[in-house]
This record gives C-alpha cells, sequence and structure tokens, in this order.
C-alpha cells in the first residue's frame, strides 16, 4: 500500500469508530453535513440547513424545549474577502423567514429588511408551543441586489 491509501484507511477507521458512539448530531458532522450544535442549558441548538443565497451565507437554526421550537435565520459573509479587493460595501438585504406546522397552519412569518455591513445578522422567526409529536417546518430566504434567492429549509419534530 502507498503511504496515501495508509492515511486514507487509517482515517477511515477512525471515522467509523468515532461515530459508533456518536450522538446523531455528532454523527452528522463527521459524516460530513453540515449540522451544527450548541448547548445552552437544556436547550440545543441545531444549524442543519445553510446556503449561498444573494452572494451571502446563510444559515437557518432551531431551538427545540420541552413543548415548542423557535427558529432563526443568520446572514453572514461567504468567506473572507481577498487580498487586494475592494472595501466591503454596506448593502440592503430583503429576508424571510416562515415557519409552518404539518398540516398547513402557519406559526407566522417574519420579513425585514437589514443593512448588511460585513458582520453576521439575526432574525428570529416565530415558535412557540406546538402540540407534541407535530413537525414543523422553517424557510429562509435572503434577497439583495437583484441576486436570485434559493431558500433553505428545515424540518424539526417537537418531542413528547
Amino acid at each position: 500500500m502507498t503511504r496515501k491509501m495508509l492515511t486514507t484507511a487509517a482515517a477511515t477507521g477512525a471515522l467509523a469508530l468515532a461515530l459508533a458512539g456518536a450522538t446523531p448530531a455528532v454523527a452528522a458532522v463527521a459524516a460530513g453535513t453540515a449540522a451544527t450544535t450548541a448547548t445552552t442549558g437544556t436547550a440545543t441548538e441545531v444549524c442543519d440547513a445553510s446556503g449561498l443565497q444573494s452572494g451571502l451565507w446563510t444559515k437557518l437554526c432551531y431551538t427545540v424545549t420541552e413543548d415548542g421550537v423557535q427558529f432563526t435565520g443568520r446572514i453572514g459573509l461567504a468567506g473572507p474577502p481577498s487580498p487586494g479587493s475592494p472595501p466591503l460595501r454596506t448593502k440592503l438585504v430583503d429576508a424571510a423567514l416562515t415557519t409552518d406546522i404539518e398540516g398547513g397552519e402557519s406559526l407566522g412569518t417574519v420579513q425585514q429588511s437589514l443593512l448588511f455591513r460585513a458582520t453576521t445578522l439575526e432574525i428570529a422567526g416565530y415558535g412557540g408551543t406546538v402540540p407534541c409529536g407535530s413537525t414543523v417546518t422553517a424557510t429562509f430566504s435572503v434577497s439583495a441586489d437583484g441576486w436570485y434567492t434559493a431558500p433553505i429549509s428545515t424540518s424539526v419534530v417537537v418531542p413528547c
């Protein structure tokens, strides 16, 4: 075996061992999905949907509580500026975060026009108490400067 093949085999084996005892969120991250988690107190924030919209990086996160869910959309830079590139300019972005319970009931839509100044913006969406076992879906879209929008969505089941 070549050195490269040995390194690849070792990394694959280590990943398999790590995933064997990992939580689903950790396994999703290790397997290469875009899921990230952050725990504060008893609530855990999960960010499992992200994408490029209007030249900006967008992320859709949710926090599940004992009897509900809260969604947050984030808008940030798609990457660091290249050396020698012109200074980043402020741009007006229109953001929409829609939250629905499976079966047609809407929890609401938040629509905001914001000034993006190269720092991450957060948009808190509607959430709250929903019946246990319900599936709640959120969709986050951002448009700016006439660029196309490519909404991102995520769904979560509220535990019983």
